[in-house]
């Protein structure tokens, strides 16, 4: 099954629920958005929590999502004020130079091959000097039982009614996730871990 087929499935299948349980936007997240200009994209924006805190600091927005039904919440929840596409995360349907800046969060761990196409892509529609924050889960957590170097893991979500619902992860150490920015062609610009998530901020040249 290819990636943005799973995803679209897994988080169809908790998307009422997953909204419930993420109502605030990161702190992390708002504070890059604070720091940049223009029109930005969120790729694989959920339920739009943080497209919604880009929108109230007056900034231009396109929400991205395999999932039509977390799609359909972050309409919603940014009160229909952005544009908003279905997509998977490999091949972005705009043409390159697209937006000054972006976000990736919590998204790119959720692929389980060709990460770094998919970074690839994420500079291909950005315009030179543009800045992209991605986060990850990380590695380093005490919460993962792991042996050696695995890192590739399913993460049950429990829903209400008591369906259990599996969610591939591939869990980046920081280093890892850095160096795969760079291969991409993006310039790190800072790296850094924050409350069990990696982050790196990087740029177009």
């Amino acid at each position: 099954m290819k990636d943005a087929e799973r995803a679209s499935k897994t988080f169809d299948k908790i998307a009422q629920h997953f909204d419930k349980t993420r109502n605030r936007p990161w702190d992390e997240v708002v504070e890059f958005l604070k720091e940049i200009e223009g029109r930005v994209i969120d790729l694989g924006c959920g339920n739009g929590r943080h497209s919604l805190a880009a929108k109230n600091l007056g900034l231009d927005f396109v929400c991205l999502d395999a999932s039509i039904k977390l799609l359909k919440i972050a309409r919603k929840k940014t009160e229909n004020e952005g544009i908003y596409v279905r997509s998977g995360l490999k091949k972005l349907p705009f043409k390159d130079d697209s937006f000054d800046n972006s976000i990736y969060i919590a998204a790119v761990h959720h692929l389980s091959n060709n990460r770094v196409k998919s970074l690839e892509e994420s500079k291909r529609i950005l315009k030179s000097g543009g800045k992209i924050l991605i986060s990850s889960w990380a590695r380093e957590q005490d919460r993962w039982d792991l042996e050696g170097n695995e890192s590739d893991i399913n993460v049950p979500w429990n829903k209400p009614d008591g369906t259990v619902v599996d969610r591939y992860y591939h869990l980046y150490r920081l280093d890892e996730l850095a160096n795969d920015v760079e291969k991409s062609g993006l310039k790190v610009l800072r790296k850094f871990r924050s409350k069990g998530n990696n982050y790196v901020i990087a740029q177009k040249n």
